[in-house]
């Protein structure tokens, strides 16, 4: 965020969309970290097919994110009212600013002329974001203990279409679960078949996936 320029309180959209959960899969099956609904998740490159679900990737789904977020910025000139977008939807906040902001300027104007038009659920959206951010940062001195996370380190490795999971797990001996939590948009526990896909694998461990199949994996490795 910061090297896009971008508010790095903006990361507290997907505490509220999700709780920060990959799985997370609404009623309207909006999807993943940033519940994005299949279309806006294709316009801003997320793969979504039987075997891979992109919305589910924390990384590629922020990247995807931030873009979306930007260009509701660009196009609305405010941050809040950007996040009110994200959640209501653009074409029907643009309505709402064009009856009702008037000439009304800056960050918090514009959104504070619209709020009360907005559908109930987003009303209360921008006002959660910023009760995110001030506990988010101030959590200790409310009472919480709180222990910043590690970034989430791993590999990538090419493998071949059609590998298992399973197998890439047995190849780094760790378990099962650990390859699907660092792979959780692959929907099925399989590679796409037909294609070289890149798998992520703890750190250190690209070269043991690599010799588990020999020269059919070191063609694809990254």
């Amino acid at each position: 965020l910061r090297s896009r320029g971008m508010p790095e309180e903006l990361v507290y959209l997907a505490a509220i969309e999700s709780g920060y959960s990959p799985g997370a899969r609404s009623r309207v099956s909006a999807t993943g970290m940033w519940q994005f609904m299949t279309p806006t998740a294709q316009a801003f490159g997320l793969r979504i097919d039987e075997y891979v679900d992109e919305r589910r990737d924390p990384i590629r789904a922020t990247e995807a994110a931030l873009d979306y977020l930007q260009a509701l910025h660009d196009r609305f000139g405010s941050w809040y009212v950007a996040a009110a977008a994200y959640n209501a939807g653009p074409s029907r906040v643009a309505r709402m600013v064009r009856a009702h902001a008037g000439d009304a300027t800056g960050e918090e104007a514009i959104y504070w002329e619209i709020v009360d038009h907005l559908p109930r659920e987003t009303r209360a959206y921008v006002p959660k974001m910023l009760a995110a951010i001030f506990l988010g940062q101030k959590a200790q001195e409310y009472g919480f203990d709180v222990e910043p996370s590690q970034p989430i380190r791993f590999d990538r490795v090419w493998v071949p279409g059609g590998t298992t999971l399973h197998r890439v797990a047995q190849a780094v001996d760790v378990p099962l679960a650990r390859i699907r939590e660092l792979n959780p948009h692959l929907l099925r526990g399989v590679t796409p078949p037909g294609e070289p896909f890149g798998i992520r694998v703890p750190p250190g461990r690209s070269s043991m996936v690599v010799a588990s199949l020999g020269g059919r994996w070191r063609t694809y490795k990254a």
